[in-house]
């Protein structure tokens, strides 16, 4: 892997833009210097060029941050710069994680701090409650927490901070959500066509173990999980358990050659729609792998079947 895709995929997503970059304040030189950090990390003038140049870049340039934001909140702690520092702040851990670099002390400013701050412009007030709502998404779904008490602090940030540029990941959210829950209050009405021609209608597969398996070729996750997909069906398919794949890929004559190559004997729906796939649009999903296990009654009893896949089919065909 490149340093330029590595740092896409490892850093990029947590090194966004922030919504308004720390500017000095009155000639605060120190301020400036956060400022310089900050986009360095952002903007490499000069790319890394492996991986180890890249974690060494990650290095120095949170050093570099770190003591510049000490510096300049040592000489203007009550600066509002301070607000668009610790919001940059909130976004690198897993970047500081990736190159071992820890942070000296606690944020100053809370994400909660932000949103209410008088002196915070309202770019990154904004950016700061979208960014405490996905957090809390991420709490919520591994603990297996509240999720109406998320969907009302979702719904109070798009109702507060409407221009928000990311709100759609947040609809989206709300939408999967409450789309899970309704499929847990009546069996899953899932009819298709499969791109070999099979007629697929789940209601005609009660009384089997079901994985609805929402995937594509070009998603590296979801060819990982492929290995235990297929022990699986080989193993349990005899006693009564089925896979019906939902492919996100554009791509038909790909799909195809892939499935053939892999051996995946399961029917395939397909509309070369991508993210906007008919299936995988109206349940809200948003990320793949996703894979859901249906009982033998029809119900959708786990939407989140990776992991142990093996274990909870046979626990599901024995019932």
């Amino acid at each position: 892997m490149n340093a330029s895709r590595f740092l896409s995929i490892g850093a990029a997503a947590l090194l966004v833009t922030v919504s308004s970059s720390v500017r000095a304040a009155d000639g605060d030189a120190e301020w400036k210097k956060v400022s310089e950090a900050m986009e360095e990390l952002k903007s490499p003038k000069e790319r890394p060029k492996s991986r180890e140049e890249a974690i060494e870049f990650l290095k120095k340039g949170l050093k570099a941050f770190d003591d510049a934001l000490a510096a300049a909140t040592k000489a203007a702690p009550k600066n509002p710069a301070r607000y668009d520092a610790a919001l940059f702040e909130g976004m690198v851990g897993r970047a500081r994680e990736m190159a071992g670099v820890n942070v000296s002390a606690k944020p100053a400013v809370t994400l909660e701090e932000i949103i209410q701050a008088a002196d915070a412009k309202p770019e990154t007030k904004s950016e700061a409650s979208f960014i405490s709502v996905m957090q809390a998404y991420e709490a919520t779904e591994e603990s297996g927490g509240d999720t109406a008490a998320w969907i009302a602090k979702a719904e109070k940030h798009l109702k507060e901070f409407s221009g928000e540029k990311r709100n759609s990941m947040v609809e989206s959210k709300i939408k999967s959500i409450k789309a899970t829950a309704d499929l847990k209050t009546k069996p899953l009405d899932l009819k298709f066509t499969a791109v070999d021609g099979r007629e697929v209608d789940l209601a005609k597969l009660q009384g089997k173990v079901v994985l609805i398996d929402f995937w594509a070729t070009w998603c590296g996750p979801c060819v990982a999980e492929l290995p235990n997909v297929l022990k699986a069906y080989k193993e349990l398919h005899p006693k009564g358990f089925e896979i019906v794949g939902i492919s996100l890929d554009s791509d038909k004559a790909k799909l195809e050659s892939f499935v053939k190559e892999q051996g995946m004997d399961w029917p395939q729906f397909f509309d070369g729609q991508g993210w906007k796939n008919e299936i995988s649009s109206k349940y809200g999903i948003n990320s793949i792998p996703a894979m859901w296990l249906v009982n033998k009654k029809g119900m959708v009893v786990s939407t989140n079947a990776r992991g142990g896949l093996e274990e909870k089919v046979q626990k599901l065909l024995a019932e």
